[in-house]
C-alpha cells in the first residue's frame, strides 16, 4: 500500500466568447492546489475581428471545439456565462435561511413580480447582503430570462459541446479576483470586467457581492476609434487593444493608444465613481479598498490615470496566480492572465 494517495480533480473548460474573441481555462485541482492545464486566447472566425454576435453558430462552435482540442483541452464540458446584458438584478427582503422558509420559492415569486412574467419564465441565483445599519438583511438576486439560457445550451450542445455549467457574471468576475479584507473590518472593493460591447463593474463588501453596475461601454469603441479616426489596419487596431507598439513608433503610437481610449476611460471612472459613492453610502462604517480590472485594457495608463485622479483608490489588474505561472514570466504574462480572468473564474466553479 502506498504512502499517500493524492487525488486531482479536472475541471470544465471555462470559455468566454464575445464578439471580438474566444477565451478559454481548464484548470486541475489536487492536495498541491489549482493548477492550469491549458488557455487560450484566439479571434473570432470574422476576419474582421469584429463579429455580429457574442453567441456563435453550431458550425463556428464546431471549429471552436476543434482548436480546443488542439491547444491541450480535455474533454468537450464547458462552462458559460450569460452576458450581464441579458440579465436583470433585484433587491428585496426574505425572512432568514433559518426560517425554514421556502426561500427559493420566495425569491423566483419576488422577481417574477418584479419583471411582471410567470415565475418559470427565468433563471435565477440569489444572495444575503450584509446588512445595513439599522435596515433589515436584504437579498441581492440576478435573473436572465429561462429562453436566452437555453438558447446558450443547445447551441453548444448540438456542436459536441457538453454544457455542465452557467454562471453568473456578477459572481463568476469576482471569483477570478479574490478581494482582499482588511483587518478587523471588511472593506468595500470593485471588480471591473471590461468587455468588448459592454463592462460590468461588481462591488463587494468582504466576500458578498452587494452590487452590480452595467456599463454600455466596452473595448469595442477603442477599436473603432483606432480603425475609422486613424486608418488603422486589423494588426495595428488589434495593437492599440492589446497595448502593443506596432508600426508607428512609441511616440505616435502612444498618441493614438490614449486618443482611442480616452473615451472609454472617461465612462468606466464615472460610472465607478456613481458606484462606489452609493455603496459606501449604503456601508458608511466600510473602509474603501481597491479597484480590479479584468478584460481588455490590461496595463492602459489612460485608464489608470482616470481611476486615480477622480477615485484616488489603489488600482490592481486582475491576474490569477495559477494563471501567470502557467504562462510564464513574459511581458505580457499578466496582460494575457487578466485577459483570462472571467474564462478561469468560470473553470474554478469545477462543475464536470
Amino acid at each position: 500500500m502506498g504512502l499517500l494517495r493524492l487525488q486531482s480533480k479536472l475541471s470544465s473548460i471555462g470559455i468566454e466568447i464575445d464578439e471580438h474573441e474566444v477565451r478559454a481555462v481548464q484548470l486541475s485541482q489536487s492536495n498541491h492546489g489549482v493548477v492550469v492545464i491549458a488557455s487560450v486566447i484566439f479571434p473570432r472566425q470574422d476576419a474582421s475581428g469584429v463579429g455580429d454576435s457574442a453567441l456563435p453558430s453550431v458550425e463556428e462552435l464546431t471549429w471552436i471545439r476543434g482548436i480546443l482540442g488542439r491547444r491541450g483541452f480535455v474533454g468537450n464540458t464547458v462552462s458559460l456565462m450569460v452576458s450581464p446584458t441579458q440579465c436583470s438584478a433585484h433587491v428585496f427582503e426574505l425572512p432568514p435561511a433559518s426560517s425554514g422558509a421556502p426561500i427559493d420559492q420566495l425569491a423566483r415569486m419576488e422577481i417574477a413580480r418584479a419583471k411582471k412574467c410567470g415565475p418559470n419564465d427565468f433563471e435565477f441565483g440569489h444572495w444575503p447582503m450584509p446588512p445595513k445599519g439599522r435596515a433589515g438583511p436584504e437579498t441581492l438576486a440576478v435573473a436572465c430570462p429561462k429562453v436566452i439560457v437555453n438558447q446558450i445550451i443547445d447551441q453548444f450542445d448540438q456542436s459536441g459541446f457538453e454544457p455542465v455549467g452557467v454562471d453568473l457574471a456578477e459572481l463568476t468576475i469576482p471569483r477570478a479576483t479574490p478581494f482582499v479584507v482588511a483587518t478587523g473590518n471588511a472593506e468595500i472593493n470593485a471588480a471591473v470586467h471590461i468587455g468588448w460591447k459592454n463592462s460590468l463593474a461588481v462591488l463587494s463588501l468582504g466576500d458578498s457581492v452587494i452590487y452590480a453596475r452595467k456599463i454600455d461601454q466596452g473595448a469595442l469603441g477603442a477599436w473603432e476609434i483606432a480603425r475609422e479616426r486613424f486608418r488603422l489596419s486589423v494588426k495595428g487596431a488589434q495593437a492599440v487593444i492589446d497595448g502593443r507598439t506596432v508600426g508607428e513608433g512609441e511616440d505616435g503610437f502612444a498618441r493614438m493608444h490614449r486618443s482611442a481610449w480616452s473615451q472609454l476611460a472617461t465612462t468606466l471612472t464615472s460610472e465607478l465613481d456613481v458606484a462606489v459613492g452609493y455603496v459606501s453610502h449604503s456601508y458608511r462604517m466600510a473602509p474603501l479598498g481597491k479597484i480590479t480590472f479584468s478584460g481588455y485594457g490590461h496595463s492602459n495608463p489612460v485608464i489608470e490615470e482616470q481611476v486615480d485622479k477622480v477615485l484616488g483608490l489603489q488600482f490592481e489588474y486582475a491576474a490569477p496566480p495559477a494563471l501567470v505561472e502557467s504562462i510564464g514570466t513574459g511581458s505580457n504574462s499578466f496582460e494575457k492572465a487578466s485577459r483570462l480572468a472571467a474564462a478561469y473564474g468560470l473553470a474554478a466553479r469545477f462543475d464536470r
